[in-house]
Parts: C-alpha cells; structure tokens; sequence
C-alpha cells in the first residue's frame, strides 16, 4: 500500500511540475523559451503580459479562442484555462508569477 502511495505522488509530481518530452517540443516548435496561453479578456494574462514586457522577457502567445491548435495545445498541458506558461519544458498552470519567474531566471 505504501508503494503505491509512493508511485501515485511521484506521478502526481510528475504531471505537475515535471519537464515531459511533448512540452519540450512545444517550445522547440515556436522556438520561444516563453510560450503563454491566454485570451483577450484574461486579467491575470494582461498583468503577466505587462510583466514581461518591464523585464524585457521575450515571449510568445498564444490566444487560446483564437487558435483551436492553441486550445488543443494548452488543454494537452493539463490546461483547464488561462494563462498557463510553458518556460523551458516546464508547465505553470495559473499567475503563479513567482514561479514563472524563477524558471524564466533557470534558479
């Protein structure tokens, strides 16, 4: 029983915070370290848009009600809405700025 709660939380980090081979192809396919899925009306999208664009971060977005690849993209993430970050392979589901930055900074 301890196995097997020991494999489903090693799974569960995986998922969550782990670097996955169709992520990594993500950022090589826009060829953007910094790829964001949003959509026009997203609050917390704007804010982190405004962020990057004060640090100097380049990024690529991909509004999710435009593009259906976009949409099919994030949801492949694990994406159940916006924004969702994918920095280097690594996904950022939600404004967790504080995470994205670290990943964004390789700390």
């Amino acid at each position: 029983m301890k196995l097997l709660i020991a494999v489903a939380v090693i799974f569960f980090m995986y998922q969550k915070w782990g670097v996955t081979d169709a992520s990594a192809e993500l950022n090589q396919k826009y060829g953007a370290d910094v790829i964001m899925y949003s959509a026009s009306w997203c609050g917390y999208c704007k804010k982190a848009r405004a962020q990057f664009e004060q640090k100097g971060i380049v990024f690529t977005e991909l509004d999710i009600e435009k593009s259906s690849q976009a949409n099919a993209e994030m949801r492949s993430l694990g994406g159940r809405g916006v924004p969702l970050f994918l920095i280097k392979g690594e996904v950022v589901r939600g404004y967790d700025m504080k995470r994205v930055f670290k990943l964004v900074n390789g700390i």
